[in-house]
């Protein structure tokens, strides 16, 4: 008879870096890489929610979590290519939430800026070293961003640039 692999379920997010430490230490010792994998994923997606950080540091952990956790082992069954999948389409989720926030934020304050009176010109250029460090210049989805959250971020760019 098969034996049926028991996968992890999608790691707990916001928890503190020492938890996820933790939790991937007992992964390694019960030989489970994709428990291993989980937390890790979980890890860096919480040090990319931080709200302390600037958004050049939050990218560069939910970067890191899909090049080095949310990839498959070679050949895999597709239950596991799944969860893979699963991991990856969560650090998007967070990182496209995370992006849209702070927009929103900047949104706010350049309409703000706007209704006391500042020039346009201003607040445009402003908008675009914003938009740029945030979303880049590319003008197709980067990795880390879901279809939707790419799209609404090209909108509320294109509002001001």
């Amino acid at each position: 008879m098969p034996q049926t692999r028991q996968l992890p379920p999608m790691p707990p997010i916001g928890q503190p870096e020492s938890f996820y430490a933790r939790q991937a230490q007992y992964a390694d010792r019960v030989g489970d890489p994709h428990l291993h994998e989980s937390f890790k994923v979980g890890q860096y997606i919480s040090l990319g929610l931080d709200k302390s950080l600037p958004w050049e540091k939050k990218i560069k952990f939910f970067d890191h979590a899909l090049r080095r956790h949310c990839t498959p082992p070679p050949l895999p069954d597709e239950d596991v290519w799944l969860f893979y999948r699963q991991l990856a389409d969560l650090v998007r989720t967070h990182c496209g939430e995370e992006a849209l926030r702070l927009a929103s934020k900047m949104d706010d304050e350049f309409a703000d800026r706007l209704s006391r009176g500042e020039r346009e010109s201003n607040v445009a250029a402003d908008a675009e070293s914003f938009f740029e460090s945030l979303i880049g210049l590319n003008t197709t989805r980067p990795n880390h961003f879901t279809d939707e959250d790419w799209r609404q971020l090209k909108l509320l760019r294109d509002q001001w640039v």
